[in-house]
């Protein structure tokens, strides 16, 4: 499992993880994938997170400081949300 901690990216570098909800590279389970964000640009990186269950996953993921934000309209369907 990828360290779930936050990188020292640099001051204009976001990173955060979306939860899927059984994604098709990962049928039966849920997936978080860490995005990095910076000015102008964003994209996945190799990181992944899976579990068998919601809970497993939040457990890996939650208690860094992270605040949980609730998919959008316009996500897609399995999205759930992102630790941001």
């Amino acid at each position: 499992m990828p360290d779930c901690t936050p990188l020292p990216l640099g001051p204009d570098v976001v990173d955060m993880w979306t939860v899927y909800e059984r994604p098709s590279d990962y049928p039966g389970e849920y997936v978080a994938r860490r995005w990095v964000v910076t000015m102008g640009r964003y994209g996945p990186t190799t990181d992944v997170v899976r579990g068998d269950t919601l809970e497993q996953l939040q457990d890996k993921l939650n208690g860094l400081g992270r605040v949980w934000m609730p998919r959008m309209d316009g996500d897609e369907p399995q999205v759930l949300g992102v630790w941001l």
